[in-house]
């Protein structure tokens, strides 16, 4: 059993919920299957309406001095960000500036083809549904002054020689599901043309603020006071110690607005702001990873989506919208194989079956499939993962539960707690299990 320490049990007796659930109390502090956390998150909606908030861990940390993690601090949320995309593209959809099913290659201004499959076109709807054949290659971001289309241009600087397309049989666009990131640096290029607006502004201004949500795809809107980093006791040599110190992951120091920015240069960001072209680089706010966001926001998201069109004045998407993104444009046929379901991983490792079934950048899980027998048929939502964050939305169509999760980091691999019985990290796990058994 892994050691506490002090400083670890005073820390989670400083947290703002003194009547916080001692499950997840000791989840937070490590309980001896799992690792101590840095920080934890957990908001929690019934019927719809959110009931309860948690947060234990510190926001930030400066060798023994910390801030207490707040439930309103915002959080790199990691690939939960592509769900708050597809709403966005979706808004545009209605509006008739997207086409879903059309060739993106006309909004683009450049062809937009697998070379492996040049008669094939590739849509939104298969950049949201992780079916159209781009791969991430080495990289999927570009920093500031570079173009998104030299990912796809023979000859250019990142065109990894083809490396961002799938090639082979059954993988035309399409066909076959392979997770992504790529795919959203692309539909961020998509919402500034289609809007006129920079990716990150038009989902502040027309997203997330009519939900409600003070939330944004740029760091630098993040008031200092809100910010909260994430942390691991992994070094810059790649060593875990979880008796040693916590590391700075990301949003631990000031704040870089979008990729390739230099923090200590504000007249070079002024003027990127005002020479960049919309729709050169969708990446450079993260479309794919970098809404900064509180667990709370997240479940004003999965209201929106659970009232399918009749959340009031915050609703932004039409029921038809809503019903879109929730039905499945890909499940997995074990009688050929038509995806990959491990997420980022390779086929064979110990995420395998974690995605079987996928909408308009939603997860569709089927908890069954996971060895969880207590909850819904079939949950709705995201998980994400990056930097350390281990993140979580989802909800229960049937009726309007849900819970949104925010791990800012680890104080060992997650990988190495014993196995549960899902493709998930066995924290993730015994979350989504202490949140299941909350709901009778």
């Amino acid at each position: 059993m892994k050691t506490r320490t002090l400083f670890a049990i005073l820390l989670l007796a400083l947290s703002p919920c003194s009547n916080a659930d001692d499950t997840l109390r000791a989840i937070a502090a490590g309980n001896g299957v799992t690792a101590e956390l840095s920080g934890l998150q957990v908001s929690v909606m019934k019927g719809g309406k959110a009931t309860e908030h948690f947060a234990f861990g510190f926001s930030m940390r400066d060798g023994a001095w910390a801030k207490p993690l707040r439930t309103n601090h915002k959080i790199r949320i990691a690939s939960i960000s592509k769900l708050v995309v597809a709403i966005g593209v979706m808004q545009l959809v209605e509006q008739g500036k997207i086409d879903l099913d059309g060739d993106v290659s006309v909004l683009l201004g450049w062809p937009l083809r697998n070379p492996h499959f040049p008669q094939s076109i590739i849509t939104a709807r298969q950049l949201l549904a992780h079916t159209s054949s781009i791969r991430d290659g080495r990289r999927y971001w570009l920093p500031a002054g570079q173009s998104l289309q030299s990912f796809f241009t023979p000859g250019a600087e990142h065109y990894e020689n083809g490396g961002h397309f799938a090639a082979g049989n059954g993988k035309a666009p399409g066909t076959y599901f392979n997770y992504s990131n790529l795919n959203f640096g692309l539909l961020g290029s998509l919402i500034e043309i289609a809007s006129g607006e920079r990716f990150d502004r038009y989902m502040k201004t027309h997203v997330l603020e009519p939900m409600g949500v003070t939330a944004s795809y740029n760091p630098c809107d993040i008031p200092d006071d809100m910010r909260a980093a994430a942390f691991r006791k992994r070094g810059p040599d790649g060593v875990w110690d979880h008796e040693g110190s916590w590391y700075g992951q990301v949003d631990d120091g000031p704040p870089q607005c979008f990729y390739g920015m230099s923090s200590s240069d504000k007249d070079a960001a002024r003027r990127f702001e005002q020479d960049y072209e919309l729709g050169s680089n969708g990446t450079l706010y993260s479309p794919q990873g970098g809404l900064r966001a509180s667990a709370d926001d997240l479940i004003v998201i999965l209201q929106m989506l659970v009232a399918e069109g009749r959340h009031g004045d915050k609703q932004i998407l039409s029921p038809a919208s809503v019903k879109a993104m929730l039905a499945p444009e890909w499940t997995l046929d074990t009688s050929r194989d038509n995806g990959n379901t491990t997420g980022e991983d390779e086929p064979g490792g110990p995420t395998e079956g974690l995605m079987t079934s996928y909408g308009l950048s939603v997860h569709r899980i089927k908890l069954a499939e996971w060895g969880i027998e207590n909850g819904p048929a079939l949950l709705y939502g995201h998980l994400g993962e990056a930097y350390g964050v281990l993140s979580h939305a989802l909800f229960d169509p049937e009726t309007g539960d849900g819970i949104a999760t925010i791990i800012t980091g680890s104080a060992d691999n997650p990988a190495n707690a014993p196995a549960g019985s899902s493709p998930l990290y066995r924290v993730e796990e015994d979350i989504v299990r202490w949140w299941l058994g909350t709901r009778d």
